[in-house]
């Protein structure tokens, strides 16, 4: 008789409503490639209604989930639910009761990288979780397993499907911040809290993942550097694309300096003439460089229901084919050296491009006291541009530095905002090219 590997999904949103439209769609061809039967055999979510619209036949229905993970005959549990908690709890218990496991939870394993392999490393079990970062983009099991050869020099992207809906609204149609928010939100792209988003920390979430991927170690989410969107002014894009000629991006950067990290999420300035610059709307982008591969790109649709379950039912074809033959867990999913911290590059020190503007008056000696103090600190110039007076308070003055570290950058701005002839708190935005 042929083997049978059973499922228990918890959470039955939009990403678990999805895989299970996915695998009942799909199932003669999931079971096809897993060489076994496929039975979702158990489901759970608080919600009454989206258990009774979901169940099929004879499958188990519970709003506990300790009853799912407690059930015997479940081989993995494909966590669904999204956040810290109870995902984490859920997660840790089912490892504990030794079945696998299939997430899409990047907050989960962001914060909680080292128990979560740590255990399944112990009890040899196994964790997918490709829909962790980047939607339906199939980057994690590339960096994982496509480039495990490499040395990872570079890993850069556009890791929030949100945050790029709403600065391609900003840049294509001028709108101000506020309300290209609520272009994503009626779009259904934003949440109605959409702080995790445009504060950066979904980003870094994402970044944290793939940094540990390929630095083997845990890239915790206090190394990484991290500024949103909510402050990015409508003048920057413009003075930015119109002036000189780059567009405006939300960022995750993690740079390999010869076993010294640096990871940041901030918006960045990038030529428009860049990939990244056409990747519109809720797609992602990822750009990943290898010493021997050297540059590759990943590109897609980084958010939407089923962009995300594609990844989910991917992970669980694997997994299934090896708890099929038995195999599952035999040799860790993801290469995790525990206790080995990861060296990272103080911030003061990591090297960047800037773009700066200035608020000045239109005074004799303004620029020249201004390009004093930078170069004071050690920054160089690269090109300025100065528009004529028309009258108003403050005219804006634009500076692409060299690179530059950090540091000396915020030493110069704090001097350089104290001038008298200064209206405005100076801009100050990366670019990578």
């Amino acid at each position: 008789m042929q083997q049978t590997v059973r499922l228990g999904i918890v959470g039955l949103g939009t990403v678990g409503s999805g895989v299970i439209r996915m695998l009942r769609k799909n199932i003669a061809l999931v079971e096809r490639k897993v060489g076994a039967r496929v039975e979702i055999s158990a489901l759970c979510d608080q919600d009454p209604a989206r258990l009774k619209a979901l169940k099929k036949g004879r499958q188990k229905t519970t709003r506990h989930w300790r009853e799912l993970i407690g059930d015997p005959t479940i081989d993995i549990v494909v966590e669904l639910v999204g956040g810290y908690e109870p995902a984490r709890t859920i997660v840790v218990g089912a490892l504990e009761r030794g079945k696998h496991i299939v997430t899409a939870n990047k907050a989960l394993l962001a914060k909680y990288w080292d128990e979560v392999f740590s255990l399944a490393s112990d009890r040899k079990l196994l964790v997918y979780f490709e829909a962790a970062v980047g939607g339906g983009i199939p980057v994690i099991q590339a960096l994982n397993e496509g480039l495990a050869g490499n040395h990872i020099e570079k890993i850069v992207g556009i890791l929030n499907g949100t945050t790029n809906f709403i600065l391609t609204r900003m840049s294509q149609q001028g709108l101000d911040f506020k309300t290209a928010l609520e272009a994503a939100q009626k779009a259904g792209f934003a949440e109605p809290d959409p702080s995790f988003d445009v504060d950066g920390t979904d980003a870094a979430h994402k970044l944290s993942i793939l940094a540990s991927i390929a630095s083997g170690g845990w890239m915790r989410l206090e190394q990484i550097s991290r500024e949103g969107i909510t402050g990015l002014d409508i003048r920057d894009i413009r003075f930015a694309l119109d002036k000189l000629g780059y567009e405006i991006k939300l960022l995750g950067v993690a740079k390999n300096h010869g076993g010294t990290w640096e990871a940041r999420v901030h918006p960045t300035l990038i030529p428009k003439d860049h990939p990244f610059a056409a990747v519109r709307d809720e797609y992602n982008a990822i750009f990943i460089h290898g010493d021997a591969v050297r540059d590759v790109m990943f590109y897609g649709k980084g958010a939407g229901q089923m962009p995300a379950a594609s990844a989910v039912v991917s992970d669980i074809i694997y997994l299934a084919k090896g708890v099929a033959n038995a195999t599952a867990g035999k040799v860790p999913y993801v290469t995790y050296q525990r206790g080995v911290a990861i060296r990272m590059l103080p911030e003061k020190d990591i090297e960047s491009q800037y773009y700066l503007r200035f608020m000045s008056f239109d005074r004799p000696g303004v620029l020249a006291r201004i390009t004093g103090i930078l170069s004071k600190y050690g920054v160089s110039i690269a090109s300025v541009h100065q528009d004529e007076s028309h009258g108003q308070r403050g005219v804006p003055i634009l500076i692409v530095t060299h690179s530059a570290k950090a540091g000396s950058i915020e030493r110069s701005l704090a001097e350089i905002d104290r001038l008298p002839t200064v209206t405005a708190k100076t801009a100050a935005l990366r670019i990578e090219r």
